[in-house]
């Protein structure tokens, strides 16, 4: 599904290329739950935020399914962004003029969904994430955990093939983290590619395969084996 050759990221200082990802080999199935882990600095963030197409400033190649994201238009690249991928961040990046409702609307409207199916989806998305008493509430007026839910009802409204996750439990306690992770494995199991970039070992045991990354490079890539 998405595969990365000898993928390079940098800076350019006055004496030295400094790199935050330095030849990065990696494939990603349909259907995996990839966790990244690895101290601060690793270059987690970075390696997501390429995957997910937000960055676009680095060597190598990126094929997304047969096809090379340096050789596609901007448009191409936007269109592929919007259809395939969802985005979760640590610090929710909810649009705090807008709803619980209008927040988890806003990928469905890009996408052109029409009225009633948008009414549907969103719907069942409330129930699901136990909102629906929130959904008239701005962002302002609800907890972290509450943030968070809305954030992650967001980036799944429109059915993205791939859900991207910067430690999306950072913020919560572990009752909040324990039922995101949750709502992750309902997910995965449904047929989402997940990968998820964290700090928290329990939360790789949701998944299937643990990357550690250390200095911009992948140290060690290996299946987590459910008992």
């Amino acid at each position: 599904m998405i595969e990365l050759k000898n993928l390079d990221k940098y800076i350019e200082s006055r004496f030295q290329r400094v790199f935050i990802l330095k030849g990065i080999d990696l494939t990603i199935n349909e259907g995996e739950f990839i966790t990244l882990m690895g101290p601060s600095g690793a270059g987690k963030s970075t390696l997501l935020n390429i995957l997910g197409l937000l960055d676009e400033e680095y060597d190598g190649n990126y094929l997304f399914g047969d096809r090379s994201i340096k050789s596609m238009k901007d448009r191409e690249r936007s269109a592929l962004h919007k259809s395939e991928f969802g985005y979760i961040f640590q610090a929710y990046h909810l649009i705090d003029e807008l709803t619980v409702y209008e927040n988890i609307e806003t990928p469905l409207l890009y996408r052109k969904v029409s009225s009633n199916e948008r009414k549907s989806i969103i719907a069942d998305l409330l129930d699901r994430f136990n909102m629906v008493a929130k959904k008239d509430l701005f962002p302002a007026q609800l907890s972290g955990g509450q943030q968070q839910l809305v954030g992650i009802a967001r980036a799944v409204a429109g059915k993205p093939r791939v859900l991207l996750a910067d430690e999306p439990t950072g913020n919560l306690h572990s009752g909040q983290a324990k039922e995101i992770m949750e709502i992750f494995q309902e997910l995965h199991r449904e047929g989402t590619t997940i990968i998820q970039a964290t700090h928290a070992r329990e939360n790789a045991d949701y998944g299937t395969r643990l990357i550690d990354m250390l200095d911009g490079k992948i140290e060690k890539d290996e299946a987590i084996i459910h008992v």
